[in-house]
């Protein structure tokens, strides 16, 4: 049975798994994830930064877009093994 999501530990091992294909790093490593909140009705809100990963090139964009849903797709599966967790909403501030 899994732990609460709420516990720090749980998040950090998530962070650790889920990684960025294209820089061969975690989550954790890159600092690309600066807050977690679950709310009570339980939407798991994670504030997420890619402006930093967003390439220059206009032609590379949807490329960047492709590996950025797939980090939130792989973020979105690992939490919602959490009962708490009924979904998971990203924002970027």
């Amino acid at each position: 049975m899994r732990s609460s999501v709420s516990d720090r530990d749980e998040v950090v091992a998530i962070l650790k798994r889920v990684r960025d294909p294209e820089a061969e790093k975690s989550l954790f490593e890159l600092a690309l994830v600066h807050s977690i909140d679950l709310r009570e009705d339980g939407t798991l809100v994670i504030n997420i930064d890619f402006k930093r990963r967003t390439p220059f090139c206009p032609a590379c964009v949807p490329i960047a877009w492709l590996v950025q849903k797939g980090i939130t797709d792989a973020l979105a599966e690992e939490f919602l093994r959490y009962p708490a967790v009924r979904r998971v909403e990203f924002i970027d501030q």
